[in-house]
């Protein structure tokens, strides 16, 4: 029995069993001095009053033990239950530190819901964190992985940074990838095209296993494993090299400086893509018609999807089929 209650009481976290000795020994402590001196201590309240001020060593003097005995046994409260409970002070501002480190480490799991999960620390993550700040005003959590970073590289109340590999289970644990919303991986250019390739389909593979349903968006370098990445179950991939040469390829192929690039990023800094399937009342309506109709809802028509072919500004006169979905923008957040 007293085995079974030791076992039971060492199990109890430690600041749980610190306070509840604390209290334990002025509860004891306090009634005994209301039995040793009644007149002192009338009732039982005083007396544990008494052994939280004393222990305390703060000591009002409200209350005073008359015989030897008292006082003997407030001698033993001093040593007992004051040292007990710096001791139990000392504990608490060393755990609330060490969970500090433990915060900035990214040895803490994140309990949160709908939260976005992005793996990898670059340059192109910082970015994307501050995208995510400014367009969603701090109202979306954010879980970062890596596992060359030693702590905390963001210092941002949105953002819970893990230290951990992401191709393991544990990892995605931590970071509860369950109730996440939506997963992006990055990446890591600092490993050989191919090898940064084969990392991310691993870690893929591994989210993917652990959530069937969540949309995962996931940056490769090289052409040839983009479908490799479709296959390990990949919502969306983007090819960074493949991107950047058509990029490059715009500006040298124009008759003059057109800044390509910096009218694509403001187009995707201020708008928001929407595939919207055709509607029965849109079928046999012409680009023009539908283009008036969209512009008058602030949206913008672009192109269509047909046949898992993608049209870009499409002819005045095309007209639109059922199973053709449009593809529209919208300002951000508007």
């Amino acid at each position: 029995m007293i085995y079974r209650f030791f076992r039971i009481y060492f199990q109890i976290p430690i600041f749980l069993r610190l306070l509840l000795t604390v209290l334990t020994i002025m509860l004891v402590f306090g009634y005994i001095m209301h039995l040793v001196e009644p007149k002192e201590f009338k009732t039982a309240f005083e007396g544990i009053w008494f052994a939280f001020i004393t222990g305390a060593t703060v000591g009002y003097g409200d209350f005073v033990p008359q015989s030897t005995l008292g006082q003997l046994l407030t001698i033993l409260l001093i040593l007992a239950g004051g040292g007990l409970l710096t001791f139990y002070m000392v504990t608490l501002s060393s755990g609330a530190i060490k969970r500090e480190e433990d915060y900035k480490s990214g040895q803490v799991a994140f309990h949160g819901e709908e939260h976005y999960i992005i793996v990898g620390w670059n340059e192109r993550t910082r970015n994307l964190i501050n995208l995510i700040d400014t367009q969603y005003e701090g109202k979306v959590d954010i879980v970062l992985i890596d596992e060359t970073l030693k702590e905390d590289p963001v210092n941002d109340t949105n953002v819970h940074f893990i230290n951990g590999d992401p191709s393991i289970d544990h990892t995605w644990e931590t970071a509860n990838l369950e109730k996440a919303n939506k997963i992006i991986v990055t990446a890591d250019q600092s490993k050989v095209e191919r090898e940064a390739d084969i990392h991310t389909i691993l870690v893929i593979i591994t989210a993917r296993g652990l959530n069937h349903r969540i949309p995962i968006l996931v940056e490769i370098l090289t052409e040839k494993q983009k479908l490799n990445a479709e296959r390990a179950g990949a919502t969306e991939v983007i090819c960074t090299n493949e991107s950047t040469s058509t990029l490059f390829f715009h500006e040298l192929s124009g008759h003059e400086y057109v800044k390509a690039f910096e009218y694509i990023m403001a187009l995707l800094s201020q708008q928001q893509f929407i595939v919207h399937k055709v509607e029965d009342q849109w079928v046999d309506q012409t680009v023009l018609q539908l283009t008036n109709q969209a512009k008058e809802n602030g949206k913008l028509l672009i192109g269509y999807i047909r046949n898992d072919e993608i049209v870009i500004n499409p002819p005045s006169d095309q007209t639109f089929k059922a199973e053709d979905k449009i593809i529209v923008t919208k300002e951000l957040l508007q």
